[in-house]
């Protein structure tokens, strides 16, 4: 009877261990766009030491990830977190906590030495000086984080290529944009609309071209600029001094920060 005793309490005691090691906490999840900044806050900040990191491939699919449960938070833009989360949004279960990391600049990218940069440069101090830059912002709530220095000598580089003939005779700027409000996003009609669609069809009215937006993969997007599929890259893009050797970038016209994102409730 002892022996039964003792065989009995043992396998209790196993299956209670077994329990035990299934009940300890499992890593948090955070998510963040593939080579993105938000990608870099989500390795490198000492908050998220304890978490398990995981790309996906837009901003938008890291907040479908959050509100789901299967993610815990989502390192994002503080430009997409206006008016993508909270009351009156899709996403009205989640909110930004804390007051964000890593202050940077947004900026539109050309191929290397292109001469069309300068050229978008003197459209954009045109806009804001005309006061059309800030009427297009206020109306997305982003007119308080526009910049647009119009005293951009630090982003100047040498013209080696003439990119603007090639553009100006075929009459039209291709665009590469991925999808996330308030930037580049469709409305309730399908139509393309978002501060950055409004802004680059200013800047190539300026110019006297048209305006072509053409969707990519983000992580793609110096090899879709390089081999000409796409004129430049105009879509919330972080200046960093890696991309200002790899591309020529105009003036940083929007201050951003990385912001984490999680369940309200």
């Amino acid at each position: 009877m002892k022996k039964i005793l003792i065989l009995a309490l043992a396998v209790v005691l196993a299956i209670c261990g077994f329990a035990g090691c299934n009940q300890e906490e499992e890593a948090l999840v955070i998510v963040a766009e593939k080579e993105s900044a938000g990608e870099t806050v989500a390795m490198t900040a000492d908050e998220f030491k304890e978490y398990s990191y995981t790309a996906v491939d837009t901003q938008a699919k890291a907040l479908m990830e959050v509100s789901s449960g299967t993610a815990d938070a989502a390192v994002i833009d503080y430009v997409m977190s206006i008016g993508s989360i909270g009351e009156g949004t899709d996403y009205e279960n989640l909110k930004v906590e804390g007051t964000g990391f890593n202050e940077e600049n947004y900026g539109i990218a050309f191929r290397k030495g292109s001469d069309v940069t300068a050229k978008v440069n003197e459209a954009i101090k045109t806009l804001k000086d005309n006061g059309k830059l800030k009427q297009i912002a206020d109306k997305y709530k982003l007119g308080e984080i526009i910049t647009a220095d119009s005293t951009f000598d630090a982003f100047k580089q040498s013209e080696t290529d003439s990119d603007w003939e090639y553009i100006k005779n075929k009459g039209e700027l291709i665009i590469g944009i991925t999808y996330f409000a308030p930037m580049n996003y469709k409305d309730d009609n399908g139509e393309l609309i978002g501060f950055e669609t409004e802004f680059a069809k200013a800047v190539c009215a300026e110019l006297g071209i048209n305006a072509k937006f053409q969707e990519i993969s983000w992580a793609a997007k110096e090899t879709e600029l390089n081999a000409k599929n796409i004129d430049c890259i105009w879509n919330g893009m972080t200046i960093t001094d890696e991309r200002a050797e790899a591309m020529s970038i105009s003036i940083p016209y929007m201050q951003n920060k990385q912001v984490k994102v999680i369940k309200a409730n």
